[in-house]
C-alpha cells in the first residue's frame, strides 16, 4: 500500500467520546508544514495565513468546477488515514485534462472508530459543488491547493439567484457574533467574476 507522507498528519481521536482524545506530539506542526510546503502557502507564527484568489491561481496546476460524488478513508502503510474524494469535473478553467471523473485526497479523516483531525483541511461533502484549486504531489495526485483556502463553495444567492462562491477568506459573510477574533471577510463574490480572474491571469 502506498505511503501518504505529506498528507496524514493531525490529532487522533480514538472512540467516540471526547475523553478519549489522545494527542500525537508533532502532528499538528508537522501537518502545518509539511502542506504548506507543498502547496506554497507562507507561514507565520505557525498560522496559515490568508492568501489573495491570484495567490491561488498561478500556483494551481488545475483549476475546475466540481461536484462531489463520494468520498471514502483508507490507511496508508504506516497506518495512517486518509481521505480519497471522487468529483465530476465539469468545467475545466485552467490544466491539461478535459472535463470528467477526478480523484482528490487529502489527510485525515474518519475511518472506523478512529478519527484524525488536520487543522485548516478542507471538508468535502457529498453533493458539493465548488471550484477546486488543486496541485498534484509526487504521486501525481490531485490535492487541493492550501488546503480550505482552495476550495470555493458554489451557491445560488437567495435574493437574485446570482450564482457566487465563498471560502474561509473570500465571499464570507460576517458573523452576527463579534465575540472572539474575526476572520477577514468580503463581500459575495459572483463564480463570474472569478472565473473571469483565472482566465484573464491565465492569458
Amino acid at each position: 500500500m502506498r505511503s501518504y507522507p505529506e498528507l496524514n498528519f493531525g490529532t487522533k481521536v480514538h472512540g467516540r467520546h471526547p475523553s478519549a482524545i489522545r494527542l500525537v506530539r508533532g502532528l499538528i506542526s508537522a501537518a502545518l508544514w509539511f502542506t504548506c510546503l507543498l502547496a506554497g502557502v507562507p507561514l507565520q507564527a505557525n498560522q496559515i495565513q490568508p492568501l489573495a484568489i491570484p495567490e491561488l491561481i498561478h500556483p494551481a496546476e488545475l483549476i475546475v468546477r466540481a461536484t462531489v460524488l463520494s468520498k471514502s478513508c483508507e490507511k496508508d502503510s504506516e497506518g495512517r488515514i486518509y481521505t480519497r474524494v471522487e468529483l465530476d469535473a465539469a468545467e475545466i478553467w485552467k490544466g491539461n485534462r478535459g472535463p470528467g471523473r477526478l480523484t482528490v485526497v487529502h489527510g485525515g479523516g474518519t475511518l472506523g472508530e478512529e478519527r484524525v483531525l488536520v487543522p485548516g483541511q478542507v471538508d468535502y461533502r457529498i453533493g458539493d459543488e465548488a471550484v477546486l484549486f488543486l496541485v498534484f504531489n509526487s504521486r501525481g495526485e490531485a490535492v487541493t491547493l492550501a488546503m480550505s483556502q482552495g476550495k470555493f463553495e458554489v451557491f445560488q444567492s437567495a435574493i437574485d439567484g446570482e450564482w457566487l462562491v465563498k471560502n474561509p477568506f473570500h465571499g464570507t459573510v460576517p458573523r452576527k457574533d463579534k465575540s472572539g477574533p474575526q476572520p477577514e471577510t468580503a463581500p459575495p463574490l459572483p463564480l463570474a467574476k472569478l472565473r473571469t480572474l483565472v482566465q484573464n491571469l491565465e492569458k
